[in-house]
């Protein structure tokens, strides 16, 4: 009986996993099902189990993480009671709240390690598939228009990066066909970024790559760096001349944005209102920094700055500021700012512990998790990621993700 029961806890806990990831880009909201499936499991598990002492048991680390949610989630209730603001801005970020439980159901289940680097890099092929079909079959001009093309375009590049750390992995683990199997699916998946037309996801794919070739530079033979960069060059020189996805075109847009901003030719561009929207942020703050202004505040004060004449009425016009720093501090004030720092910290802490190790399948899911971490930072510069759902969800669920594997490894060693 209990054999049969792990089995299927087993089976139940990847197949979920795997169905989020691959569901990502179907359709809207899809990314829904696999967390939605996995809290119910958990309720459940909770309700029923002889055991749920022991099992919903949480250690040192899992309690830092619970708190850093915690303290997130509060203080945007904080502001919304004291800024009177609507309780319907609650309901994304109390969700991340449901993914906790989900830990120890991962770990008692046994969340797989071969599964889970398996299942991303598929992913992430799938992902430049739709882009693909999206663009030049369907004729949008932006991919992932289902999941808005700047949050889709974020998150495939993740699933692009991520699969460039897993094609270590094998690599080092002597299974080299697979890891330049997984290799082209990581530029498939960055690939589906560029066709997004998402030009934040590109700032920091430098800065992992460097990150991620670091921490196995010990375990790679000297010839497999030019392997590396010989494939991105070519897919970048390539993607460059057929100026696929029009990123020559997004480039240049970007010149030509700064170029107007700067002799205040034209504010009114998708740069420039960016820049008037942090201007317009940095003024807020500095009026009302500890407790911030609130959701409808800052909005009112943008429209109040835009009949100044300060900033663009384009630039008003916005719900948030396209910085997730800036918009929790403006909105939020320093407070909120210390609690998006602990949901990125906190995690960053956790897996960078776990780096020095022997076992190449902690080191692999440590470096995971790390870049899954800095990536979204990077995200957040010039997007607020966490303003949608399919980014909380992207980013707190892959936590909880990391982390209990994580600790299935562990326990098995």
């Amino acid at each position: 009986m209990l054999n049969k029961r792990y089995s299927f806890g087993y089976l139940f806990v990847n197949t979920a996993v795997s169905i989020y990831f691959l569901s990502i880009f179907l359709f809207k909201r899809s990314y829904n099902i696999a967390p939605a499936l996995l809290i119910l499991a958990a309720l459940i598990l909770f309700i029923t189990s002889k055991e749920r002492k022991n099992i919903f048991k949480f250690n040192n680390e899992q309690k830092t993480l619970a708190f850093s949610y915690l303290f997130y989630f509060a203080t945007l209730a904080f502001s919304v009671l004291f800024h009177h603001g609507k309780l319907n801005e609650l309901d994304n970020p109390s969700r991340i709240l449901l993914f906790l439980p989900i830990i120890p159901l991962l770990v008692n289940y046994k969340l797989s390690f071969h599964i889970l680097i398996k299942v991303i890099p598929f992913s992430a092929l799938l992902a430049g598939v739709i882009a693909l079909i999206q663009r030049f079959y369907l004729g949008y001009e932006q991919a992932y228009s289902n999941v808005m093309h700047i949050q889709g375009g974020d998150m495939a590049m993740s699933l692009g990066v991520f699969s460039i750390c897993i094609s270590l992995y094998f690599w080092t683990n002597k299974n080299k066909k697979f890891a330049l199997f997984i290799l082209f699916c990581a530029l498939m998946g960055m690939l589906g970024s560029i066709l997004s037309t998402a030009r934040g996801g590109w700032i920091g794919v430098p800065f992992i790559l460097a990150f991620t070739l670091y921490i196995y530079r010990k375990k790679l033979p000297k010839y497999f760096f030019p392997i590396l960069f010989s494939a991105i060059s070519t897919f970048v020189v390539i993607v460059s001349l057929t100026n696929t996805g029009g990123i020559i075109d997004r480039i240049n847009a970007a010149k030509a944005d700064i170029t107007q901003y700067v002799s205040s030719e034209n504010t009114s561009t998708s740069v420039g209102a960016r820049f008037d929207m942090w201007k317009a942020s940095w003024i807020a703050i500095q009026e009302k920094p500890i407790l911030g202004w609130g959701k409808q505040g800052i909005y009112d004060k943008k429209q109040e700055l835009a009949k100044e004449g300060i900033i663009s009425e384009y630039a008003a016009s916005f719900v948030h500021n396209h910085n997730q720093f800036i918009d929790d501090t403006v909105k939020k004030g320093l407070i909120g700012l210390i609690a998006l720092l602990f949901v990125f910290i906190v995690p960053l802490r956790f897996f960078i512990s776990n780096l020095k190790t022997d076992n190449p399948e902690l080191l692999c899911l440590s470096s995971l998790g790390i870049i899954h971490v800095i990536s979204t930072m990077f995200y957040n510069f010039s997007q607020s990621f966490f303003s949608h759902n399919s980014g909380n969800i992207f980013y707190f669920f892959l936590i909880v993700i990391f982390y209990a594997a994580i600790k299935v490894l562990k326990n098995k060693n």
